[in-house]
């Protein structure tokens, strides 16, 4: 006996309750995602527990708050580009990027604004970097919650079985580890997107299209793409006209002519950031590109390291469900559900476009990361309903014929172990190799004097000035990188405002800014590779340099990729070395 569309809605909503006809003992083949279901075992679907909201919150937020204090800054344009430009908000210094140039204007200062306001309140009674972790554990907290609206979502959505699923791939996972705290549009925009997701799951159109229009205008415009499945119901096949161009305007008020506002006052021009950076991006010759490019394998190689056997299956979840549709003959979700090629249309799109793009970087996947765990969620399930259908249907090796869940939930279990420690692995090994850094400046003395803290070849392991005392600054002494570096902001009134030659749209390196070693009060060394004429070992020269402190950092060049990449308690050291970053003392200032 079929169940009928109020039945399937309830169970796809809840996974948890049975209709009326199996409670009278009448055997069900397939409800309205092919599960097999009996009626001799009636709590079978009883038995399905899932987190409830508070409970994922709390499992959330303690995952996210993890990676705010122990994860490190992966990428130095989140340095440059924007904890730079936020500590001179803060507190009036800093360094500045060409992308803030007067010339270029690709950057906003609005999203900026909405961390300075409460970090100036914070720094009244807090050090800079006690402010630093303060705003790392905001982001973390934001990120939760909408993770949190996800969860529900997907339990709504797709069923209970896949948003537990969801829950437990998602929590350890390497790649929200990284992204979760991090001070990048990307990493913004991942929130944004999971909550305009979630909303739109949950049919709350506005909610959707005013989320969609944040992450677009507010974090980063590429974002926009993943709102084209939105549009494409709400325009196409809800009819919902009226609603959607409404929300869209709105939006287009509420959030953009601030944003142009705001932006215009500090360039001192008219400026729309969010056009200038896709103008950059996409109409000039070069692009981005001159930043460097990737092979097509980049990003396969990179999700892997992130979600190790979930990226697999995420990347298989077409296949799996067409698969799933042959051996289960059926994939009929309930009438409230989208299809499945609609609500998995974002993860398409933004995979098949940035793949394409030579310019690759890690942070580029971070949009969609609660998007591949959930495609590999559904994967994971469609291999249950197979292994189900196949044991039963041709191997007969189930003879009673209850839930697919009753048979299978072992696999899903190993699953999650392996993934979680997988994931786990990798966490330690970003933690063990690359966190130095963030703690090379903890050993700077307080000063009331102008302090140096220089960066050459290492440049680009900066961890911001948040993490430096009031009255130390961040220069550069030069080395064998031959790119532009950012410079000190002006002490002037009106700094956002003035054009300085020294920036460039072509990644051309001038020094003009740059420090002599000997005008450094301090210097970030290391024994990393082979020492040049503009790049010596500094710690070596006594004369003139004594070791502050030291910590240790991966030497890449020398270590196994595998164990570099994932960290084996008892073995990795055997395969991994380590060299020294110097904080360096000049003895003759």
């Amino acid at each position: 006996m079929p169940l009928t569309a109020r039945q399937r809605s309830i169970h796809n909503k809840n996974g948890a309750k049975r209709s009326a006809s199996m409670s009278k003992g009448k055997r069900t083949r397939k409800s309205s995602e092919g599960e097999y279901l009996v009626s001799s075992a009636p709590t079978d679907l009883r038995s399905i527990s899932y987190p409830g909201g508070a409970v994922a919150l709390a499992l959330l937020l303690t995952a996210r708050l993890i990676s705010a204090y122990w994860g490190h800054i992966a990428d130095c344009d989140e340095t440059y580009n924007y904890w730079e430009p936020l500590h001179y908000l803060v507190y009036g210094s800093g360094l500045q990027t060409w992308e803030y140039s007067p010339v270029y204007a690709i950057r906003s200062y609005m999203p900026l604004w909405l961390f300075a306001v409460p970090a100036k309140v914070l720094a009244i009674f807090m050090a800079p970097v006690t402010v630093f972790y303060a705003i790392r554990v905001v982001l973390s907290a934001l990120t939760a919650c909408a993770e949190l609206m996800f969860y529900k979502a997907v339990c709504h959505e797709f069923g209970v079985h896949v948003g537990r699923v969801w829950l437990c791939l998602t929590l350890p996972a390497a790649g929200n580890f990284a992204s979760s705290a991090a001070m990048l549009p990307s990493a913004w925009s991942s929130a944004l997107v999971s909550a305009a997701l979630a909303s739109w799951w949950r049919r709350r159109y506005a909610a959707a299209v005013m989320f969609t229009a944040v992450t677009s205008l507010l974090s980063w415009p590429f974002t926009a793409l993943l709102g084209l499945p939105i549009a494409i119901d709400m325009l196409i096949l809800k009819k919902q006209f009226k609603e959607f161009f409404k929300w869209s305007i709105i939006a287009l008020l509420v959030i953009l002519l601030p944003t142009i506002a705001v932006d215009s006052w500090h360039y001192g021009r008219l400026v729309i950031a969010p056009w200038n950076i896709v103008a950059y991006n996409i109409f000039t010759e070069h692009g981005p590109d001159l930043y460097g490019v990737e092979p097509w394998t980049y990003y396969f190689v990179n999700g892997f390291l992130n979600f190790n056997a979930v990226w697999v299956l995420a990347l298989c979840c077409p296949l799996l469900l067409a698969s799933c549709l042959v051996l289960v003959r059926s994939t009929a979700r309930a009438p409230f559900c989208s299809p499945y090629w609609l609500s998995l249309m974002p993860l398409a799109l933004w995979l098949a476009v940035f793949m394409a793009q030579p310019h690759k970087e890690e942070r580029f996947l971070y949009p969609v990361y609660s998007m591949i765990v959930l495609a590999g969620a559904i994967s994971l399930d469609c291999v249950q309903k197979m292994t189900f259908a196949v044991g039963s249907e041709l191997l007969r090796v189930y003879r009673s014929r209850r839930h697919y869940l009753a048979h299978t939930t072992p696999l899903v279990v190993a699953v999650v172990l392996v993934v979680g420690a997988a994931s786990i692995s990798r966490i330690a090994a970003l933690y063990h190799n690359y966190h130095g850094p963030m703690a090379i400046l903890r050993h700077l003395p307080p000063t009331d004097t102008t302090t140096y803290v220089c960066f050459g070849k290492e440049w680009y392991r900066s961890p911001s000035s948040f993490h430096l005392s009031p009255n130390y600054h961040i220069r550069f002494v030069a080395s064998e990188f031959g790119g532009q570096l950012p410079a000190p902001y002006s002490e002037a009134s009106n700094a956002t405002r003035l054009i300085h030659p020294y920036f460039n749209d072509l990644n051309k390196g001038n020094n003009s800014t740059y420090l002599q070693p000997s005008q450094c009060n301090y210097l970030v060394d290391s024994d990393i590779g082979q020492a040049t004429e503009l790049q010596p070992f500094y710690h070596t020269d006594t004369k003139n340099w004594e070791i502050s402190s030291s910590v240790h950092i991966l030497d890449a060049s020398k270590s196994n990729k595998v164990f570099r990449a994932f960290y084996v308690p008892g073995l990795s050291y055997k395969y991994v070395v380590y060299a020294n970053l110097y904080l360096l003392k000049n003895i003759n200032i």
